[in-house]
């Protein structure tokens, strides 16, 4: 065998495995199979996130096989490139067939085929063929679909179809998958995901990515100008929103809310609501009482500065809010001068002013008030590729409704006369829902014959009036 001939065996087993649903399906179980993976690792985190969930060794494996960054890993852009050649391949493969269906109608059949015809689809006709072949046509017209003619000597052919547009169901569903696989790559090389907290009053032009370790310039300044925050009675967030506007050039573009599930879309880069927290304290409202004497006060303080308590050679300062002191609540931590010397170093919290980490000082504080400073946690997307996907799965349903909902169902009538009378035969074949297409043959044979014996009752009424005459 020459060594042509041993490529050319190479190439044609290379094509019939490219081209086959037994690769195929491996394709699909294996993307399925680490896309769950993808799902239950997180993407793109830092080295740190990932080492508080997995031991060192889990974690240096992970990241040598690909599987924190998966979607952007080699092997997995591979098989994705591997099942958009098997689709193409395969389509490839079942066009002659396709084409054919489309450019060489079949409209006569076999003589085999007319001989397999169910006797209820032959019936005679008093007419001449011309006549027969003209009211069949009329009636297919009416019923089915405009047919197509052909007459030879002796003999017509009516061919009707409906439905070809199924058969190309089975590439709409292909390409429709090689657009989505298009689409998520778009998104995947010129898109990002990454976030940012912003404190009320501030902007920012650039986000941090998921991994934490790079940032994402966005062309554009966002700036929180207010975030507020409502709560149930049991204490839980009810709704949260950030009033944001867009500076670009130094110029107020646009002002617009973000609330859960209502993000704010420009250029391109869709902000979501993510999270919030208290960034500082603007003011806090103390009531104390000095133990001794059972004087109140209260006092109105801000972070770092210094309060005098009236009456007394006491001063207070808060030097740091915590939002959450180990589960307990809100807290300040803070300290009671006499003159310049601190004399007690202070916790004070907002929902158990009662409780004293050493022994009790020389006040109670209860916390009346605070007016926090929030930063609002946004999520920050840029997903070019999204359009294609939705055109994608657009067009996966169309798919998908030819493939299932529409059927290619085609009709034949063969015509023939002798001995003074006209024999009729009619064919049918639907590549799906075969059933209900034997109930449309009946009524397609039987509006034939109700046509052509309507036209003979016509004909005699005509003749009787013209003999009256």
């Amino acid at each position: 065998m020459s060594t042509t001939e041993n490529e050319k065996g190479s190439l044609s087993s290379l094509w019939d495995s490219l081209s086959s649903v037994r690769l195929t399906i491996p394709l699909l179980i294996v993307l399925a199979v680490v896309s769950i993976f993808g799902t239950l690792i997180p993407q793109n985190g830092t080295p740190e996130e990932y080492l508080r969930i997995y031991s060192h060794s889990t974690y240096k494996v992970l990241r040598i096989l690909g599987f924190l960054d998966m979607y952007h890993a080699g092997w997995f852009i591979f098989l994705l490139a591997l099942l958009s050649l098997n689709l193409m391949a395969c389509s490839l493969r079942r066009w002659p067939s396709v084409h054919k269906f489309f450019s060489q109608p079949e409209i006569k059949l076999e003589n085999r085929q007319w001989k397999a015809t169910a006797p209820g689809r032959r019936f005679s006709l008093p007419l001449s063929a011309r006549d027969a072949l003209g009211q069949i046509q009329s009636s297919l017209s009416r019923t089915f679909a405009q047919p197509r003619a052909l007459q030879e000597e002796g003999l017509g052919y009516l061919f009707a179809e409906k439905g070809k547009l199924s058969r190309l169901g089975f590439y709409c569903i292909h390409l429709s998958i090689l657009v989505i696989l298009l689409g998520a790559m778009i998104g995947s090389f010129y898109g990002f995901r990454g976030y940012v907290n912003i404190t009320e009053g501030e902007a920012v032009d650039q986000v941090f990515l998921r991994n934490g370790q790079q940032v994402q310039p966005l062309g554009f300044k966002v700036k929180l100008d207010q975030f507020t925050v409502s709560f149930y009675p049991t204490g839980a967030p009810q709704e949260f929103k950030s009033t944001v506007t867009i500076l670009e050039g130094g110029q107020r573009v646009l002002t617009e809310p973000i609330r859960v599930n209502e993000p704010l879309t420009y250029k391109g880069i869709s902000l979501y609501q993510s999270s919030y927290g208290v960034a500082s304290i603007e003011k806090a409202i103390l009531d104390v009482v000095e133990r001794s004497s059972r004087r109140g006060f209260t006092l109105s303080l801000q972070p770092g500065v210094r309060a005098e308590i009236p009456g007394t050679p006491n001063s207070l300062v808060l030097d740091r809010f915590i939002p959450d002191l180990q589960g307990i609540g809100p807290a300040f931590q803070g300290r009671l001068l006499e003159g310049d010397r601190p004399v007690e170093n202070l916790v004070i919290l907002q929902s158990r002013p009662e409780f004293f980490p050493h022994k009790p000082g020389r006040y109670e504080f209860r916390v009346r008030e605070i007016q926090p400073k929030y930063y609002s946690g946004l999520q920050v997307n840029k997903d070019p590729g999204v359009w294609v996907v939705w055109a994608g799965c657009l067009l996966m349903m169309a798919g998908f409704y030819m493939t299932f909902f529409m059927s290619h169902r085609r009709v034949w009538v063969r015509i023939t006369e002798k001995k003074g009378e006209t024999q009729v035969e009619m064919a049918g074949s639907s590549h799906r829902n075969r059933s209900e297409f034997e109930k449309e043959m009946d009524r397609i044979g039987q509006a034939a014959k109700e046509a052509v014996s309507s036209k003979k009752r016509r004909r005699v009424l005509q003749e009787a009036r013209h003999d009256q005459l």
